[in-house]
């Protein structure tokens, strides 16, 4: 099927045009759309990652589907803005893995794609507690350890999502790895690091990332108390 694409000010000027068509494969979607427009006009790949989309006059979202005929208006930052402080060959650094992790890293991650760009990092690790709530919401205080398992080629590919979409919307790089297998109480079950040009931004891209895996990421928890244990859903 074929979109419309209409472009301005920066975009306009690496394509010398103001308005193009596009032929994607029925289905696609706002971000396939992105993909296939950098694939196809590399020149402006290193822009998408940064751009608004309207489809038919109104803001959209990466996961909104596109039909044929659609009209989709890339929108570069306004007047004011700044320009990225992510690398034209960015690629978010996520893993799941069963050695024990370090937050040292993850932010070494993101300094080194930001190359000093950044003004703030926002970092997050999610630990293992000696209290929770079984399944019927009895309290317990005497968690031994955690069991964390993970569907890990499917979790690593939704973790690279997430890390894409907090480049897309909030022009920050993104470090995060999760741990698989047994761990003791105490220890980082996940580390996240995000770097953007100010501090509100890496605030609220750190927020989404945990708040996303909970939703989209396949890992689940085995809790061991002293006189039982119980599965709970979601990674962090």
């Amino acid at each position: 099927m074929i979109v419309q694409i209409l472009l301005f000010a920066s975009l306009k000027d690496a394509l010398n045009a103001s308005q193009l068509e596009l032929e994607v494969p029925e289905g696609a979607h706002v971000r396939d759309v992105l993909q296939t427009l950098g694939e196809v006009y590399p020149t402006v790949a290193r822009y998408l990652p940064h751009v608004r989309v309207a489809r038919n006059l109104d803001y959209a979202v990466p996961s909104d589907e596109v039909r044929d005929g659609d009209e989709l208006a890339l929108i570069p930052p306004v007047s004011g803005g700044s320009d990225t402080i992510l690398p034209a060959d960015y690629k978010p650094v996520v893993g799941v893995r069963e050695e024990e992790l370090s937050l040292d890293e993850a932010v070494r991650a993101v300094e080194q794609q930001t190359q000093g760009r950044a003004g703030a990092i926002c970092t997050f690790s999610g630990l293992v507690r000696s209290t929770s709530r079984d399944p019927q919401g009895n309290w317990h205080d005497d968690i031994e350890f955690l069991d964390y398992e993970a569907f890990v080629p499917m979790a690593e590919a939704k973790l690279r999502e997430i890390a894409l979409e907090v480049a897309e919307k909030w022009d920050a790089a993104c470090a995060v790895v999760h741990r698989v297998g047994k761990l003791q109480v105490g220890e980082a079950s996940i580390v996240i690091a995000v770097a953007s040009a100010h501090r509100a931004a890496s605030f609220e891209a750190c927020r989404f990332v945990i708040e996303e895996i909970k939703v989209r990421v396949p890992i689940w928890k085995r809790e061991t108390a002293r006189n039982g244990f119980w599965w709970k859903e979601g990674g962090g």
